[in-house]
């Protein structure tokens, strides 16, 4: 797994799964879920700068920040406010790379993050990170399953597509429900319930010998 975005023909991959927008025409595209950001915080950091009720109060704090794998620079932060989107530059002293870096480095307190809802989650229910601007949440962004275009899709990755769009349904967090408690069970949030396999999803439809 990895944040960065591959070249599946140079790279030999059969599918991949991307957030946003798509850009490369060429590819066939599922739509398989919604990915919701928050803004959030440590309470050591909280502590030390105080809790921002406006956007306009960011300008005094500092954000963890998150290059793009794309262009290698800085990703702005965005809000909905009043049904549009409004892009705000926040200062910081700390950059990463990679989604589990980014939220460490929140949870350590090095500054703010805005953090997709599914990873930060326990924790905000565990009280190790904290939601701030909650009015104004980041835009939703669609989440898709992308693969080659080929007349003939091959068993192995219609399967796959299959198997990822329904266990993308299965959770709350990814599905683009509304108005749900962080208590929800959710496979990608890390709660106990216990994920079906990929071997178990075709067995029970009677596709194993199809795929392997």
């Amino acid at each position: 797994m990895s944040d960065r975005a591959v070249d599946m023909v140079r790279e030999a991959v059969d599918c991949a799964i991307r957030v946003g927008e798509l850009q490369d025409s060429s590819l066939v595209a599922r739509r398989i879920g919604t990915f919701e950001s928050i803004t959030c915080a440590a309470p050591s950091y909280l502590e030390r700068h105080g809790e921002p009720l406006t956007i306009d109060d960011l300008e005094g704090h500092r954000a963890v920040h998150y290059l793009s794998d794309r262009t290698g620079r800085i990703v702005d932060w965005s809000f909905m406010v009043d049904g549009r989107q409004r892009d705000v530059q926040v200062k910081g002293m700390v950059s990463v790379n990679d989604g589990e870096a980014y939220v460490k480095c929140g949870l350590k307190g090095f500054g703010m993050i805005q953090a997709p809802r599914y990873m930060v989650a326990p924790y905000i229910e565990s009280g190790e990170l904290k939601e701030v601007l909650s009015q104004w949440t980041p835009p939703p962004l669609p989440i898709s399953v992308v693969y080659l275009h080929n007349r003939h899709l091959s068993p192995k990755v219609r399967v796959f597509v299959d198997w990822v769009s329904e266990l993308f349904q299965q959770c709350p967090l990814l599905s683009g429900c509304k108005h749900m408690e962080y208590d929800t069970t959710c496979d990608f949030a890390g709660k106990k319930r216990r994920a079906i396999s990929v071997r178990e999803y075709l067995e029970g439809r009677e596709m194993v010998d199809a795929a392997v």
